[in-house]
């Protein structure tokens, strides 16, 4: 038996869990202003003190200084491309670890991250990084770049996964920033939608943060904010049921935002109870339209209306599939819809090319 490796009971752990948020938006959509009032928030929580310390990484050219009356409360570093001599040392992975090293070592119990694109797309981040590595594997040979790309990233990837593990392990609260950029979209009006699909860009936002996947789901949740309501998390790319309450798309997060996740994380908030709800919702719009309006329409479902308003068009959907699948007759096997293979365009291209390589190979024995 492995002495080294000895597996908890739950109810014997009590440490709190920590925060990492990300916000992402456009120019003048709130992502300053929001981090710093959840910021408060999130502080005066883990502290139980009004006016508890607020670090703040700044990589704007200490923009984040201009609410320095509203929040006296800031820890403020200059984070920038230079060093102390004047030379040129970026925004790469490790310096990001060592911010996060000295805001734990400061007992800072929330830092921003302000503005966290330049890990990704500044001097010296992974998108500089990786077009570095990409000229010194290839010597400035532009034919041979198509072929080494995948050997660069594999060069740079490993720094930048060792700065989003330092995020998610983090002993401090954090909450990242990131600028994000309109999508180029096809058709018009409500009709709209993006032109071209990523792994990270969804179908229904017209908004690229300057990130990666890595990031954008390593976080506790993260949003997209919209400049048609600065401050409100119009765009909710991963939001657990927990947070669904406290996420309204149609009102701005505040401080009671900050410290109302900042209670989830010590255990001591109802998220639990929300998200037992918000699966009952689920369940009974698996049944049927007519189940979910009894639910609906119930004392329970009057009460927590609000919350269940968050995941409305949800089980609409579900219902509408349940309707869908009671109407189909079994009995006819020609009338049911095909399953389909689960394949992305992508991957059934790929099986495509190979079947019709195997079959030129055969030709031509």
């Amino acid at each position: 038996m492995n002495a080294h490796i000895r597996f908890i009971p739950v109810t014997e752990i009590h440490d709190p869990l920590t925060l990492s948020i990300g916000l992402s938006g456009g120019s003048g959509t709130g992502k300053t202003y929001s981090a710093l009032l959840m910021a408060r928030g999130i502080a005066e929580t883990v502290t139980g003190r009004p006016g508890a310390p607020i670090g703040y990484v700044d990589t704007e050219n200490k923009r984040a200084l201009h609410y320095k009356q509203a929040f006296p409360e800031m820890m403020h570093f200059d984070f920038q491309a230079l060093d102390h001599s004047g030379n040129v040392v970026g925004f790469p992975p490790e310096r990001w670890i060592e911010v996060i090293d000295a805001a734990e070592e400061a007992g800072l119990p929330v830092v921003i991250l302000d503005s966290f694109s330049h890990a990704w797309e500044g001097v010296g981040g992974v998108l500089d990084l990786h077009a570095q590595t990409l000229d010194r594997l290839t010597r400035g040979d532009d034919s041979k770049k198509d072929a080494r790309s995948q050997l660069a990233w594999a060069e740079v990837k490993p720094r930048y996964r060792r700065l989003i593990d330092r995020i998610v392990r983090a002993n401090t609260n954090i909450i990242i920033c990131t600028r994000a950029k309109p999508v180029m979209q096809k058709g018009f009006g409500n009709s709209s939608v993006n032109a071209r699909k990523t792994k990270t860009r969804r179908e229904d936002v017209p908004w690229d943060p300057a990130s990666d996947a890595d990031l954008m789901f390593e976080m506790t949740t993260m949003v997209i904010l919209d400049p048609s309501a600065p401050g409100c998390p119009v765009h909710q790319i991963k939001v657990a049921d927990q947070f669904k309450g406290l996420l309204d798309p149609r009102r701005p997060m505040g401080v009671e935002t900050g410290r109302a996740m900042a209670e989830w994380a010590k255990g001591q908030g109802n998220a639990q109870k929300q998200k037992e709800l918000l699966d009952r919702a689920r369940t009974e719009a698996r049944k049927g339209k007519e189940a979910f309006m009894t639910f609906w329409n119930s004392p329970e479902g009057k009460e927590h209306r609000e919350l269940l308003r968050t995941i409305l068009e949800e089980c609409q959907r579900l219902a509408h599939e349940a309707e869908a699948k009671a109407e189909q007759n079994d009995d006819d096997p020609f009338g049911l819809p095909p399953v389909g293979d689960s394949l992305t365009d992508e991957q059934r291209a790929e099986m495509e090319a190979a079947e019709r390589a195997f079959r030129e190979q055969g030709e031509q024995g």
